[in-house]
């Protein structure tokens, strides 16, 4: 019984690890691919939470995105997919789609992702469009009688906003749709793709939205009619950030030493602070009551909570790096403190301090 347990924990350890891995690697092709693209803007591992938007229990709505790409004429959600066997996608046959991973020679069902992200933009129009006084101008003067009648209000708000969705599948899983399943393209494509090739999709979408104003551009599409400006794009950026709600924990801010090459030899110089993005917490039940342990995988946080375990992530919070069996970057001990050391940036971030 013992034997098993031990086994289901690891096993979930690794989940977690490829996870992580995944959402790090998706955020290095968005970047590399979009990050000097004009009026792009690339948001990573962002948490929401909106009091007016309660969960079925009361308590505040929480909306977490893996990665959101913002640019004039509306938004992408990319939902990271650690799946490296056979995902397959089929008609749910009421007009939906169903979804089954293959692990250890069985296929297992999972949420749809595409529900999943649908829910999120429907929780990020709601937010925004609260604030859209703040955030947009009203209707241009020409079409303000034509926007009251068909919204009751001349303010331009956010909720005929384009956002698109791309459920991204790691580069080594397999995509197999059954009985010709297609993505839905009403109003806009989505897409089910690899990793790698997403930022391609985003490119060929952004041709897609047109830079004309008029409303009669594309009769056929709705690519195109809505729009921001672009100090209203960079309004919606900065306000976003403000909203993004990290998970508590009781923990030790990030800090990061110089490259080794600037680094005096005999002591180490802080170079900067960096907050932790959401802090350790059991990747089981959330708690915060942990203890670091070494085992078969690496140094791992024990739950004093419900005692299971979660691995210490190795990828790098600066680079995005990704470690693996000590290599690239790699966790280790100073007496009480606990540090994630990258090779390809050179600095060592406090993750983890004995209380």
């Amino acid at each position: 019984m013992a034997s098993r347990k031990h086994h289901n924990q690891d096993a979930a350890q690794r989940r977690r690890a490829a996870g992580e891995a995944a959402e790090s690697q998706m955020a290095f092709y968005l970047h590399r691919a979009l990050g000097d693209e004009p009026g792009v803007h690339i948001l990573n591992n962002r948490r929401f939470v909106d009091p007016h938007q309660p969960e079925h229990n009361g308590a505040p709505g929480v909306c977490q995105i893996d990665h959101l790409v913002v640019h004039r004429r509306g938004m992408f959600i990319v939902e990271s997919k650690s799946a490296t066997g056979v995902v397959t996608v089929r008609d749910d046959g009421h007009g939906g789609d169903e979804w089954t991973r293959r692990y250890q020679g069985k296929e297992h069902g999972f949420p749809s992702p595409i529900k999943q992200a649908n829910r999120q933009a429907d929780f990020l129009r709601t937010l925004l469009n609260r604030h859209c006084e703040s955030l947009l101008g009203k209707a241009p003067t020409g079409i303000r009688t034509l926007a009251k009648i068909i919204n009751g209000t001349d303010q331009r708000g956010f909720r005929f906003m384009p956002i698109q969705i791309i459920v991204a599948i790691s580069d080594s899983g397999v995509i197999r749709r059954i009985g010709g399943w297609k993505e839905p393209s009403e109003p806009f494509q989505i897409f089910v793709t690899k990793a790698d090739s997403t930022p391609e999709k985003i490119r060929a979408e952004l041709r897609r939205h047109t830079p004309s104003l008029s409303l009669l551009v594309n009769p056929d599409s709705d690519y195109g009619v809505w729009h921001m400006l672009p100090e209203e794009t960079t309004r919606v950026v900065a306000f976003l950030e403000s909203q993004h709600t990290p998970r508590v924990a009781n923990t030790p801010a990030v800090e990061a030493s110089p490259p080794r090459s600037e680094a005096p030899k005999a002591q180490t110089t802080e170079r900067t602070t960096l907050p932790a993005p959401d802090g350790p917490a059991c990747g089981s039940c959330g708690g915060i009551d942990l203890a670091a342990q070494w085992g078969r995988y690496g140094y791992y946080w024990r739950c004093g909570s419900c005692a299971k375990t979660t691995t210490m992530p190795t990828t790098c919070a600066i680079c995005g790096a990704i470690g693996s069996r000590g290599k690239i970057v790699r966790i280790h001990k100073k007496g009480p403190k606990y540090f994630r050391h990258c090779e390809p940036c050179g600095i060592d971030e406090l993750i983890w301090a004995e209380r």
